[in-house]
């Protein structure tokens, strides 16, 4: 998450209401000088996707990314193709603190070029409790 600012270009699209929020919406393409420091990051060249900012906190109220051309990690390992896709849908839950509300994704990838994987995961977060400190 935190080589989105960096991987992508941002262009405001709009202002909107969504979940409750004044929003700016915002449309992402990937940076073309772009390069990932890491294997988790090389799936962003191959992204676009949009983010929700909430006008008064700045905080991001939902990202959705998608893959829209194949992208190959640590070269022959793996390969993410078009279709991959995840949500995140952040919610306030007290003293200025955002946390996730629900995470979704769909992924399609083929392991060392031969073995297709496909996998999906749906994620409700909810009743946040604070830890009292001892």
């Amino acid at each position: 998450m935190a080589q989105l600012t960096k991987a992508f270009t941002f262009t405001l699209i709009g202002r909107q209401k969504l979940r409750g929020f004044e929003v700016w919406a915002l449309n992402a393409v990937p940076c073309k000088d772009y390069h990932p420091p890491n294997m988790e990051a090389q799936v962003l060249t191959g992204m676009r996707g949009q983010l929700w900012i909430d006008q008064k906190t700045f905080q991001w109220v939902k990202v959705v990314a998608e893959v829209v051309h194949p992208v190959s990690i640590g070269g022959f390992l793996a390969r993410v193709d078009p279709g991959t896709r995840f949500e995140l849908d952040k919610a306030p839950v007290g003293n200025g603190i955002w946390l996730p509300s629900h995470f979704s994704m769909k992924s399609d990838a083929k392991v060392l070029h031969m073995f297709s994987h496909a996998s999906q995961e749906d994620v409700t977060y909810f009743d946040y409790q604070k830890l009292a400190r001892r």
